[in-house]
């Protein structure tokens, strides 16, 4: 008898899509949709406040894909291959125009059937970051942080350093 596992790609649409439609209601205001480009790929993402200072944001892009080694690394190598994302965003200054911030993200890569060097891969990571706005919609973001790999095809992780440099254009913003 062969069991699915609980973090399948379609439980994981389908958890996004719901909690898409949840998540606004508990928020109080400032729920902004951007476009992204950095070195995690292209994506959009969809911020909601939940408080002054505490941030949830879930992401849907094409980027890099990875594969760990058989025996230690891992393979980064860019192409168009899905992910998804979340983080949740503490910041601990909170400036109009700039902000620190301590987060937790996770991002699950779905990895490519027709080429081995992609895998479906899974990153959890902490890290601490800064957010700046250049203009009234474009937002410059830098973090750095470390967390763990893991590749569901090779069945291995290990820890890894994070680095994140993106360029954020609001093209949504309601208040």
């Amino acid at each position: 008898m062969t069991t699915q596992p609980l973090l399948s790609i379609r439980n994981l649409c389908i958890g996004l899509f719901l909690f898409s439609f949840v998540a606004p209601s508990f928020s109080q205001e400032n729920h902004t949709v951007f476009v992204n480009l950095g070195g995690q790929g292209i994506e959009t993402s969809y911020k909601y406040r939940l408080t002054y200072d505490l941030h949830a944001e879930a992401f849907l892009g094409l980027g890099p894909g990875y594969s760990l080694k058989e025996k230690r690394g891992y393979n980064f190598e860019y192409d168009f291959i899905p992910f998804a994302k979340a983080n949740l965003k503490w910041h601990f200054i909170n400036e109009e125009d700039r902000k620190y911030y301590l987060a937790t993200q996770t991002k699950y890569s779905f990895g490519k059937t027709t080429d081995t060097s992609f895998n479906r891969i899974l990153i959890t990571e902490g890290h601490i970051g800064n957010e700046q706005y250049i203009t009234k919609r474009l937002l410059y973001n830098i973090h750095v942080g470390g967390g763990y790999i893991q590749d569901f095809d090779v069945d291995r992780g290990e820890f890894l350093l994070t680095f994140g440099v993106t360029l954020k254009y609001a093209i949504l913003k309601i208040k």
